[in-house]
C-alpha cells in the first residue's frame, strides 16, 4: 500500500510541518546524504526530508536514500505516511540513517477507494473490507478469489474445484437472488468488467471457469469489497456487493525499479477417496446380484481372479493422480521521469501448471501496462491495459462416461489398464466401460482463451477544488473450448464426435465525472461527485458438433463426416446511468455522506427502464469529544451507520420482450416460433439494506475491532413464473418473492509482541442468516433435484427423504411401511427406514422434507504473522462452520446400477438378518430406491483448514550490496496443508453451480491439491 500512501505523503506533510519552528543552521552549505529505512532495516521510497522552515526538501529513491544541500546545525523533518515523523538537528554530522517506526495514529490517514474515489479509513461510514498487496498470495495457483478467503469479513468465497482457473461460488452477506445472479460486481482501475463464470464446453461436466484468473495478482496493489448499501454509488449491480481492485502504478520512483519473482511449486492430491479393493469389491459385487436374481454371479471378472486381466488389484486414483511441477515467473519494472510528470509500471507473467490429473497442462501468459502523465498543469491522463492467454488441455470432471474423475473411482479395481500380452493400453474395459487412463490419454477437451481489458482516462483540473475526469474502457474476450471422443472410447453403435464452442464478449464504456472537494473555513469539508455513465455489452457464441471423425488424429469439425448442430446465439444491451454523491465532514468528527444513482437498462421495458437506488450514511468518531478524551486506552471510537437501496437486472437480454427461435423449416422456408411471454411489466430486483457499525481501536491502535450488523431484503425477485401448460409456454419472467438476509461480521487485528519479535494477528467472524420470504403462490422452486426455495427455509435447501436407519430384520417392519404405494413392495430387513411424514404407511414423493443446508452457520479466517529479524512465518486459517455438502459422488457409487466399484461404506454394509448397520443391503439396480436422494447423503461440510503456512528470509544488507541489488527474499511454503474436518469427499469446500439455490452438491469435481512452493524474489 505504499503507492497509495504516496499520493497523499505531500498533503499531509504540509500539515505537519505547518506547526513545526524553524530552526536554519549557518555557515557554507553542503551535500547532506542519509538513508530512511523501516523497523526492519528495509528502504522507505517516497520518504520525505524537509529542511525545517522552508519550501526546501527532497524525496528518498527506491533503496531509501537521499541527498539534500544543507547547512551545519540544521533541523530536518523527515516523515512517511503510516510512520511517526522525526525532527532532527544534524548538527556537525555529513551523513545519517534514519528509523522510523509505524505510527498508529496514522493508520486513519490512509485512503481507501470506495467507488468514482478514495476517503480516509477514518472518514469512511460506510461497511468497507480492505486487503493490501502484503496480504495477496502469490503462489503459483494463487489467484484473486483464493487471495480473498478468510481476510474480510462477511466475504464467502468457496472454490467450485482444483482446476486452474476455476469459478468460485462468491458471496457478500448472503445469497440475494433467487434466480438471477448473485456473484458481486468486480471494479478493476475504475471500470467494471465481466466476471461471469464460463463452463468447460458443451458437454456436462460440473465445470465452471473464472474469468478473474485472467487477472495476475501480483500485479494488485490493494483490494476494498463494499458491502452495505453504499454500494448504491453502482446502483443496479450492486445488490451482491462490489469488488474494488487497484492495480499497482509507478510512484515517484525516480530510477527505473526491476522487480523479478519466480515461483517453483510440487501439487499433490490432499486425500482419496476410500474405495474398495479388488477382493472386498468381489465380495459386494456378489451380493448385489443375489439380492437381486437370487442365483450367484458368473461374471468372469469377479469370478476368475487368476484371468490376467481381471487379476489385478487397482485403487484407479493411485494410476490416475500424480505429483505434478507448476512454474510460475512473473517480472515488473516501474518509474517516473525526474520531474515526475510521468510513471509507468510494466509487467509480464507466465505460468506453466501441470495439474494433478495425468496428461493435463495449462499455460498461461500475461501482461498489464500502466502509465500516468502530466500534460499541463491542468490536464492529466492514464493508460492502462491488461491481457492475457491461457491454454488448458484437461479432462472432463462430473459424473459421465466420459469423466476421468469420476471413472477413477467407478472403474473396477480387478481391471488391468493395458493388455498384459502386448502391453498395449485397452480404451475399453469388460462392458464397453472407458478405460480412466485411456480416457486421460486419447480425449481430447481444451481451453484457448484471449481476453484484453483496459481504460484510457483524460482529467481536466479547472481550479484546486474542481475536476473533470473521462474515461473509456473495453473488456474484450474470445474463448474456445474443443470437447474429442475418440471412437476407441466408444461403445459399439456410438460414433465419434468433436464438440466446438466459441465465445465472445465485449464490452465498452464511458464514464464522465465532476468533482468537487472544497474545505470551508477550518472546520467544514464538502466534496461533491456528479456521474454518467454508458456502457453496452455484445456477446457471440456458436456451437457446432461433428459426427464421425474419420481419423483420431483428426480432432477438428472439418474432419467429421456429419454436422449435427450449429447454432449462433447473437445478444446485446446497454446500460444507461447517472449518479451523484455528497460528503461533508465537520472536524471529521461528524461525518455525512449521500448517494443517487439512477440505472436505465434496454433488459427492461419502456415501463420500467429506470431505476433509482438511494443511499444515506453517517457517522460519528466519538474519540474526538472532549469528554471522551480522557479514555486515554481507546486510541480511536466510531459509531456509523447506513441505509441503502441497490438493483440487480441479472435477467436475460430480452426477457421482457419475449424470445424466438427456430425449429427447421416449414414449406422451404425457416420456421421460427415463440418461445416466451412478454412481460413490458418487468423490473428491477432491489435490495434495501441496513448497517450500524462500530470501529475501535485501544492501546496505541495495537487492538482494532471492526463490528458491524446489517439486514438485508431483497424484493421482487427476478422470476420465472410457471404458467398453465394450456397457454403454450412454461413460465413468465415476472418480479415476485422476497429474501432476507441478516448477520453480524467481526474483525479483530492485534499487535500482539511489538520488539524484535513480533507477532500481529486478523481474525475475522461473519454469521449469516438467509431465509425465504415469499414466492409465487408462496409454492417451492426446484431449480435441480437436490435444491429448493421453500418460503421459511434459508435459499438452497436440501430436499429429500429422511433415513431414521436401516431395518435389522424383516419383522421389524410391522405396519408394514411399503415403497411407492399401497400395493408397493414392503421393505424388509436391510432396507432403509425412511421418516413417513403424512404417517399413510407409504414412502413416496409425500414424504419429501427439508434434509440439510448448504449455508454456513459462520466462516472466517484467522492471519498471523511472527517475525525476527530477517525471518518471517506466517500462517492463514480459514473456517467454514455449519453448512452440508450432498455427497452425489457416494450416492451414484453405491446405488450400484451399473458394474462398478463401491465406496468402503460397504464394507458396514447390511448382509444377514439381525445386521445393526447404517447401510443397507446391496441390490443391483436398486429396487427398493434405499439409495434416494435422502439425508444419507447430507454430510456435515463444516471444517478448518491451514490454507497458507510461509516462512520468508529476507537477505541481508551486507548480502544485497554485494550482489548489487536493492534487496531480495527466500519463500518456502506449503498451501492447502491441512483440513480438519469428517466429510467423506475429496474437499468439503466444493460446490457444483455458481446459482444461489444449487450450491453444496459434490458431483465430482476435480480435487483441491496441496502445493509446496518455493519462491524468489529480487529487485534491482
Amino acid at each position: 500500500m505504499k503507492n497509495i500512501y504516496l499520493m497523499i505523503t505531500f498533503f499531509l506533510m504540509t500539515y505537519l510541518t505547518s506547526f513545526a519552528q524553524v530552526k536554519v543552521g549557518t555557515g557554507s552549505p553542503f551535500n547532506f546524504t542519509g538513508r530512511v529505512i523501516d523497523e526492519t532495516g528495509e528502504g522507505l521510497i517516497g520518504a520525505s526530508v524537509r529542511l525545517q522552515g522552508t519550501t526546501t526538501g527532497t524525496a528518498t529513491d527506491k533503496n531509501g536514500n537521499f541527498r539534500i544541500l544543507l547547512n551545519p546545525g540544521s533541523t530536518i523533518l523527515v516523515d512517511y505516511i503510516g510512520f511517526k515523523g522525526q525532527v532532527i538537528n544534524i548538527g556537525d554530522r555529513t551523513t545519517i540513517v534514519v528509523k522510523l517506526v509505524p505510527d498508529a495514529q496514522q493508520l486513519g490517514n490512509v485512503t481507501i477507494n470506495v467507488g468514482y474515489g478514495t476517503q480516509k479509513v477514518k472518514e469512511v461510514t460506510g461497511a468497507v473490507g480492505s486487503i493490501s498487496a502484503k496480504q495477496m498470495d502469490t503462489h503459483a495457483l494463487g489467484d484473486v478469489n483464493t487471495s480473498l478467503q478468510g481476510k474480510i469479513a462477511g466475504l464467502q468465497i468457496t472454490s467450485n474445484s482444483g482446476e486452474p482457473g476455476a469459478g468460485a461460488t462468491v458471496r457478500i452477506r448472503g445469497a440475494s437472488s433467487v434466480n438471477g445472479s448473485s456473484q458481486p460486481l468486480y471494479i478493476v482501475d475504475g471500470v467494471p468488467i465481466n466476471s461471469d463464470t464460463y463452463g468447460g464446453g458443451l458437454v456436462d461436466d460440473a465445470s465452471t471457469f473464472s474469468p478473474l484468473a485472467d487477472l495476475n495478482p501480483q500485479n494488485i496493489e490493494s483490494i476494498e469489497v463494499l458491502k452495505d448499501g453504499t454500494a448504491s454509488i453502482y446502483g443496479s449491480r450492486a445488490s451482491n456487493g462490489v469488488i474494488i481492485i487497484t492495480t499497482k502504478s509507478g510512484g515517484n520512483t525516480k530510477k527505473p525499479e526491476i522487480q523479478f519473482s519466480a515461483n517453483a511449486s510440487l501439487a499433490e492430491i490432499t486425500r482419496k477417496i476410500g474405495v474398495l479393493n479388488g477382493p472386498q469389491f468381489r465380495s459386494a459385487y456378489k451380493d448385489a446380484v443375489f439380492n437381486f436374481t437370487g442365483v450367484e454371479t458368473t461374471k468372469a471378472s469377479v469370478v476368475d481372479s487368476l484371468h490376467p486381466y481381471y487379476s489385478k488389484d487397482n485403487n484407479w486414483q493411485d494410476l490416475m493422480y500424480r505429483q505434478a511441477l507448476q512454474y510460475k515467473a512473473d517480472v515488473s519494472i516501474k518509474g517516473a521521469s525526474k520531474e515526475n510528470n510521468m510513471n509507468y509500471f510494466v509487467s509480464a507473467g507466465y505460468k506453466d501448471l501441470n495439474p494433478i490429473i495425468r496428461d493435463t497442462r495449462f499455460k498461461q501468459t500475461y501482461a498489464a501496462a500502466k502509465v500516468y502523465y502530466t500534460v499541463t498543469k491542468a490536464i492529466s491522463g492514464n493508460t492502462n491495459f491488461n491481457i492475457s492467454n491461457n491454454n488448458y488441455n484437461r479432462i472432463l470432471t462430473g459424473l459421465s462416461n466420459q469423466s476421468a474423475i469420476y471413472q477413477a473411482l467407478s472403474t473396477m479395481p480387478v481391471y488391468t489398464p493395458y493388455d498384459p500380452t502386448t502391453g498395449v493400453l485397452i480404451p475399453l474395459l469388460e462392458g464397453s466401460k472407458p478405460n480412466p487412463i485411456a480416457i486421460a490419454e486419447l480425449a481430447a477437451n481444451q481451453i484457448n482463451r484471449w481476453r484484453v481489458f483496459g481504460n484510457q482516462d483524460l482529467r481536466i483540473k479547472f481550479s484546486k477544488s474542481l475536476q473533470f475526469k473521462t474515461t473509456l474502457g473495453v473488456d474484450y474476450s474470445n474463448t474456445e473450448e474443443t470437447n474429442f471422443t475418440p471412437q476407441s472410447l466408444l461403445p459399439q453403435g456410438q460414433i465419434s464426435s468433436s464438440y466446438l464452442t466459441t465465445g465472445k464478449n465485449n464490452s465498452f464504456i464511458n464514464e464522465n465525472t465532476l468533482n468537487y472537494n472544497k474545505t470551508l473555513g477550518k472546520n467544514h469539508h464538502l466534496t461533491v461527485l456528479l456521474g454518467q455513465s454508458y456502457q453496452k455489452f455484445q456477446d457471440n457464441k456458436v456451437n457446432i458438433i461433428g459426427k464421425g471423425l474419420i481419423d483420431a488424429t483428426i480432432t477438428s469439425i472439418n474432419g467429421t463426416s456429419v454436422v449435427s448442430l450449429y447454432n449462433q446465439d447473437i445478444e446485446e444491451h446497454s446500460l444507461l446511468s447517472f449518479f451523484s454523491r455528497a460528503n461533508y465532514d465537520y472536524k471529521s468528527k461528524y461525518l455525512f455522506s449521500a448517494v443517487m444513482r439512477a440505472d436505465g437498462s434496454s433488459r427492461f421495458g419502456p415501463e420500467n427502464r429506470f431505476g433509482y437506488f438511494p443511499s444515506f450514511s453517517a457517522g460519528w468518531r466519538i474519540s474526538q469529544e472532549e469528554w471522551f478524551k480522557p479514555l486515554t486506552f481507546v486510541t480511536d471510537a466510531k459509531i456509523r451507520g447506513s441505509f441503502g437501496i441497490t438493483g440487480n437486472q441479472s435477467i436475460g437480454n430480452y426477457a421482457w420482450q419475449g424470445s424466438h427461435y427456430t425449429v427447421g423449416t416449414y414449406l422451404g422456408n425457416v420456421a421460427i416460433i415463440s418461445n416466451g411471454v412478454p412481460n413490458p411489466s418487468l423490473k428491477w430486483e432491489t435490495t434495501e439494506q441496513s448497517n450500524i457499525g462500530l470501529d475501535l481501536a485501544f492501546v496505541d491502535n495495537r487492538i482494532r475491532l471492526t463490528a458491524d450488523a446489517y439486514l438485508k431484503k431483497t424484493n421482487g425477485l427476478l422470476f420465472d413464473v410457471a404458467v398453465p401448460g394450456s397457454t403454450g409456454y412454461v413460465s413468465v419472467p415476472a418480479n415476485f418473492g422476497s429474501l432476507e438476509n441478516k448477520g453480524l461480521e467481526f474483525t479483530l487485528s492485534t499487535v500482539n509482541i511489538d520488539q524484535a519479535f513480533k507477532w500481529n494477528s486478523t481474525f475475522t467472524l461473519s454469521l449469516n442468516r438467509n431465509k425465504v420470504l415469499s414466492l409465487p403462490g408462496n409454492q417451492d422452486f426446484r431449480p435441480n433435484i437436490y435444491n429448493m426455495a421453500r418460503v421459511g427455509q434459508p435459499a438452497g435447501v436440501f430436499y429429500g427423504l429422511k433415513s431414521l436407519g436401516v431395518y435389522a430384520s424383516d419383522t421389524d417392519n410391522s405396519l408394514p411401511y411399503r415403497q411407492g404405494s399401497a400395493n408397493g413392495a414392503i421393505y424388509k430387513g436391510g432396507d432403509v427406514i425412511w421418516e413417513d411424514v403424512n404417517g399413510d404407511g407409504i414412502i413416496n414423493d409425500s414424504d419429501l422434507q427439508v434434509i440439510g443446508d448448504p449455508n454456513p452457520d459462520f466462516s472466517g479466517g484467522f492471519q498471523n504473522e511472527f517475525s525476527y529479524k530477517n525471518f518471517t512465518l506466517s500462517a492463514l486459517l480459514t473456517y467454514n462452520i455449519g453448512n452440508d455438502v450432498f455427497n452425489e459422488v457416494k450416492r451414484n457409487l453405491d446405488a450400484s446400477p451399473y458394474d462398478q466399484n463401491l465406496t468402503t461404506d460397504q464394507l458396514r454394509r447390511w448382509r444377514n438378518q439381525g445386521d445393526i448397520t447404517d447401510v443397507p443391503r446391496l441390490v443391483k439396480t436398486d429396487p427398493m430406491l434405499n439409495y434416494a436422494i435422502s439425508s444419507r447423503f447430507v454430510e456435515d461440510g463444516s471444517f478448518i483448514r491451514l490454507q497458507n503456512l510461509a516462512l520468508n528470509y529476507k537477505l541481508s544488507g551486507k548480502v544485497i550490496n554485494k550482489l548489487k541489488i536493492n534487496n531480495a527474499n527466500i519463500g518456502i511454503s506449503v498451501v492447502n496443508l491441512f483440513t480438519w474436518g469428517s466429510y467423506s469427499g475429496y474437499d468439503p469446500e466444493v460446490s457444483s453451480s455458481t446459482n444461489a439455490l444449487a450450491v453444496g452438491i459434490d458431483r465430482g469435481s476435480f480435487p483441491k491439491t496441496r502445493t509446496y512452493n518455493l519462491s524468489l524474489n529480487i529487485n534491482l
